[in-house]
């Protein structure tokens, strides 16, 4: 049954409570997408977040968002910095010296002995011992984080999660790319058991300390992202899979992140290219704000920006990770490409 004071497009239950999904209350910020701005719904960011607390979902919809801005540098985990002074080579076997670097300079990884960048437009090579992974970037971006679930996660975990929560992520990614990997089958963490844990885009996210993380914390919403049991983000079971291995074994508790990704299931409500059963049992709901509709799977380079690829956390094979297409549809490519990714977390 339809709302009286909104025009009727759908609706979701949510603690016996009958809620609008993606209503349209106003000017949308981008026609065709609806949903309200939460900015101007709500004095503040300290209100949004008293009424989240407290399960007062009245004000809150479905495809809403609240805009921050995110501004200043982090560490892209994927890429290496050859520091200056570095003696370079032509050649990826490191037997022809070329000269030395005047400026730090942003490398990629190459072989386990060679990091490759580039010197006046001609590829060179470095000793990956002479140079730090990691390569500092800057960004400052306004992103409309949207309402994408109310509730999803009540009662789950190891750990039960027992706060009223909202899941946020951007309308459009982020305007840098990311690679998952280095290389496909270099894992950043090797001691990490699970492919999304053990990969660089998680922890260009979630470094406490370099991260995008940081950026976000800073931002109107920084104050109210979940911090988790472990200051790690919430509790999820996942796929338990060693750095090299073919496929999962198993599956256990782990922190899913501050800044997460979202699943393949989480997107599409189905399986398309996990690899099997381990990664089907846990985070098996599909987000609202994806039921029925292209308009949110679709996401943009940048806030507003043209279609692009955008990076989930499913992996798909010893070497692979799922992702969306600009197209929309589920595909999945080497983990060492460079896709974008929009944020999401938790918001309590």
């Amino acid at each position: 049954m339809a709302s009286t004071n909104r025009p009727y497009v759908d609706q979701w239950k949510i603690g016996g409570v009958v809620h609008d999904i993606k209503p349209f209350n106003g000017t949308p910020a981008v026609e065709g997408y609806g949903g309200d701005d939460l900015s101007q719904a709500f004095e503040n960011a300290a209100a949004l977040h008293a009424a989240v607390a407290a399960g007062d979902f009245t004000k809150i919809h479905i495809g809403d968002y609240f805009p921050i801005t995110l501004n200043g540098t982090y560490t892209d985990f994927a890429r290496f910095t050859v520091p200056s002074g570095t003696t370079y080579y032509t050649d990826a076997a490191l037997t022809a010296e070329g000269g030395t670097t005047e400026a730090d300079i942003q490398g990629e990884y190459q072989s386990a002995t060679a990091i490759k960048f580039k010197v006046s437009g001609t590829d060179v090579y470095a000793a990956i011992g002479d140079c730090t992974p990691g390569f500092e970037k800057s960004m400052n971006e306004t992103l409309l984080m949207e309402v994408a679930a109310i509730n999803p996660y009540l009662r789950h975990g190891d750990t039960e999660l027992t706060v009223p929560h909202i899941v946020m992520l951007s309308r459009d990614c982020m305007a840098n790319t990311i690679q998952m990997r280095c290389n496909n089958s270099v894992w950043f963490d090797t001691a990490a058991v699970n492919p999304w844990l053990g990969s660089a885009a998680f922890a260009t996210l979630n470094d406490p300390n370099k991260g995008i993380i940081k950026l976000a914390e800073a931002s109107a919403l920084g104050p109210y992202i979940f911090k988790g049991p472990n200051n790690k983000g919430m509790r999820a079971l996942l796929p338990t899979m060693a750095a090299g291995a073919g496929s999962p074994t198993s599956w256990a508790w782990n922190d899913r992140g501050r800044l997460f990704l979202p699943t393949e299931r989480e997107v599409y409500g189905s399986p398309a290219w996990q690899m099997n059963s381990y990664e089907t049992g846990n985070l098996y709901n599909q987000w609202p704000i994806f039921a029925g509709s292209s308009r949110h799977i679709i996401k943009g380079s940048g806030n507003g920006g043209g279609r692009c690829y955008w990076w989930l956390a499913t992996a798909t094979a010893a070497a692979y990770m799922a992702f969306v297409s600009y197209h929309g549809y589920a595909n999945n490519t080497g983990a060492s490409n460079a896709l974008r990714v929009p944020l999401g977390f938790l918001l309590t």
